[in-house]
C-alpha cells in the first residue's frame, strides 16, 4: 500500500497555524479562498488554534524539503484562513541557499526555540530530537510527514499525515489538490525545489508514482523542461556536497538528524563523497566523530556515505556521478553491534558497505529494530 495515511481527531483540540506569503514577507499578501467546506476544513475549524500565531517548523539542520514544505504548508493554511508563519529552528544548508536564491524566493527567518503553549504544525519529521526547542511544552496542531513513525505519537495530535513518499511536498501538493485551491507560481517553486531536492529529480529508490506526478504537473504549470529540471538537479547537489572551506565538524554536520531509540541518544549524519576519495574522506570523519559526539550530547554517532562513481549513462553530461551503493561509518558505545546488526560484518573498523543505495528514512527503521528488538 503506497500511503499511511492518519486522520486523528481529538474531543479538545488548539489552534494556531503558519503562514508564508511570498518575497515581499507581507502576511496580508495572502487572502484566503472562496469555495465550498471540504472535510479537512471542516476538521480545522474544531482545532484551538489560540490568540497567537501558529508556526509551521520543519527538522532542525534543516533540508531543502524541511524548509519548502514548511512553506508551501503555511501558504495552504494561510488560504484556508489560518494565522500561520514558517520558520527554522537552526542555519539552512548550501543546497537551500542554492535553490531559493535560483527560484527567487525567500527563506523563513531563525526561531530557535518557543515558548510552552505555542501553537505548531511540524512538517518532514516526527521525533522530538529533530523539533525545535521548546516543542514538548508547545501544543502541535498537525504533522505533515514522510517517516515512520517516531517518539511524536501520531495518537497524540489532532491531525496527522503520513504518506511513505519521496518528499514532503508531494504530500502538500496532494491536499492543496483535494482542498480545490490553486497552486500559484511561487508556491509551485518551493515545492518543487522541494520535490526535486528529496527524490533527486525522481532517482530515489523512495520515490513514488505520485512524486512524479507532482513534479510533472509543477514543472508543466512553470514551464520548466526536463532538461531544465535536470540542470537545476545538479546545480543542488553540486551545492549539497560543496563542503568547501568547512571544518571537518561542520561537514559531519551538514545533514544531520538526532533520535533516541529505545533509550539510546543517536546522531545520524548523510554524506556524499566520490569513490576515488573515499578512503581519506572515512578517515577524515572518523577522526572528527569524538568530538562532534560530545558537543552534541550523544550515545552513538553513524553517517551514511553515498559512493559516487562516474556515470557511463547517456545523461551524463547532466549527472557526472551517480550513486552506486552505501559507506556506512560509526562511533560510540554499542554502534559497532548497531551497524553490524544492519549491514553485516565491518570492512574495517568503524565501517561497513552495503551495495544497496540506501535513504536515512530507509535506515533508521533497520536501526530501530537491532535497537528495540522490534
Amino acid at each position: 500500500m503506497r500511503k499511511i495515511m492518519q486522520w486523528v481527531v481529538a474531543a479538545t483540540l488548539t489552534s494556531s497555524l503558519f503562514v508564508w506569503t511570498s518575497c515581499s514577507n507581507d502576511d496580508n499578501a495572502v487572502i484566503p479562498q472562496p469555495g465550498h467546506e471540504t472535510e479537512f476544513g471542516a476538521l480545522l475549524k474544531t482545532l484551538d488554534w489560540g490568540t497567537d500565531t501558529c508556526f509551521v517548523y520543519g527538522h532542525k539542520t534543516p533540508d531543502v524539503d524541511a524548509v519548502t514544505s514548511a512553506l508551501s504548508y503555511a501558504r495552504l493554511m494561510r488560504l484556508m484562513g489560518y494565522n500561520c508563519k514558517a520558520k527554522v529552528s537552526s542555519g539552512i544548508n548550501r543546497e537551500t541557499a542554492y535553490i531559493a536564491r535560483v527560484f527567487g524566493f525567500a527563506l523563513p527567518e531563525l526561531k530557535s526555540s518557543v515558548v510552552p503553549q505555542t501553537r505548531l504544525i511540524l512538517t518532514d519529521h516526527t521525533d522530538y530530537a529533530q523539533c525545535v526547542e521548546g516543542a514538548r511544552e508547545a501544543v502541535v496542531l498537525q504533522k505533515i510527514d514522510h517517516h515512520v513513525e517516531g517518539d511524536i505519537a501520531d495518537s497524540g495530535i489532532p491531525f496527522v499525515r503520513r504518506e511513505m513518499v519521496g518528499s514532503t511536498n508531494t504530500i502538500i501538493y496532494e491536499m492543496y489538490k483535494e482542498q480545490g485551491i490553486a497552486i500559484d507560481d511561487e508556491t509551485a517553486r518551493i515545492m518543487l525545489a522541494g520535490i526535486i531536492s528529496d527524490t533527486r529529480n525522481l532517482s530515489k529508490t523512495t520515490t513514488q508514482a505520485i512524486d512524479s506526478t507532482a513534479l510533472q504537473a509543477l514543472t508543466a504549470q512553470l514551464a520548466i523542461s526536463p532538461d531544465s529540471v535536470a540542470r537545476l538537479n545538479r546545480g543542488m547537489e553540486d551545492a549539497a556536497t560543496d563542503y568547501t572551506g568547512m571544518a571537518d565538524a561542520e561537514i559531519f554536520l551538514s545533514d544531520y538528524k538526532e533520535y533516541e531509540i529505545g533509550g539510546h541518544l543517536l546522531g545520524f549524519g548523510s554524506l556524499v563523497c566520490k569513490q576515488s576519495q573515499m578512503e581519506a574522506f572515512i578517515d577524515r570523519m572518523l577522526a572528527v566523530m569524538p568530538e562532534v559526539m560530545g558537543q552534541r550530547g550523544r550515545q552513538m554517532l553513524v553517517a551514511k556515505i553515498d559512493n559516487m562513481v562516474e556515470n557511463t549513462g547517456d545523461d551524463r553530461a547532466e549527472r557526472p556521478y551517480v550513486e552506486n551503493g552505501t559507506y556506512f561509518i560509526y562511533y560510540g558505545e554499542g554502534a559497532k553491534q548497531v551497524a553490524e546488526g544492519v549491514f553485516g560484518p565491518s570492512l574495517r573498523e568503524g565501517v561497513c558497505y552495503t551495495s544497496e543505495e540506501l535513504s536515512r528514512k530507509q535506515i533508521v527503521p533497520r536501526i530501530t529494530e537491532v535497537l528495540t528488538g522490534n
